[in-house]
C-alpha cells in the first residue's frame, strides 16, 4: 500500500491543470499494482476539479485501486459528493465509498 499526502502538493489545491501536473509528478513514485491511499491531512482547500482530476488519472493508472481517507476537512467533504454526483464511473465508485465512509451521504 502506498500513501500520498496531498499537502506535499501545497495547501490549497485548484484548478484541473494543477491536478493533472500534480498526478504526473508524483506518478513516477507510483507502483501500479499496488492500492494507493489519498491523505488529505493539512490541505486548506481543495476544489472538484482538482481533485477529479487527480484521482480520475490515479485511478486510471492503478486500475481503480484507491482508497480517500476519511477526513474533517470542509472543502474535501463538500468536493466528494459533487464529483460522485457527476461521474458515473469507476471513479463514482471510489468517490462513493469515501463519501459512505465519512457519512457524507
Amino acid at each position: 500500500m502506498q500513501t500520498i499526502h496531498l499537502k506535499r502538493f501545497g495547501n490549497v489545491l485548484v484548478g484541473r491543470p494543477n491536478g493533472q501536473e500534480a498526478f504526473n509528478a508524483i506518478r513516477p513514485q507510483l507502483n501500479q499494482n499496488m492500492l494507493v491511499q489519498i491523505n488529505f491531512d493539512d490541505v486548506l482547500t481543495v476544489n472538484p476539479s482538482w481533485l477529479d482530476e487527480f484521482i480520475t488519472r490515479l485511478a486510471d493508472f492503478n486500475h481503480g485501486k484507491v482508497e480517500l481517507l476519511p477526513t474533517n476537512n470542509a472543502s474535501v467533504r463538500i468536493a466528494l459528493p459533487v464529483i460522485a454526483k457527476e461521474r458515473k464511473d469507476y471513479v463514482a465508485d471510489i468517490v462513493n465509498r469515501a463519501v459512505k465512509q465519512m457519512g457524507l451521504n
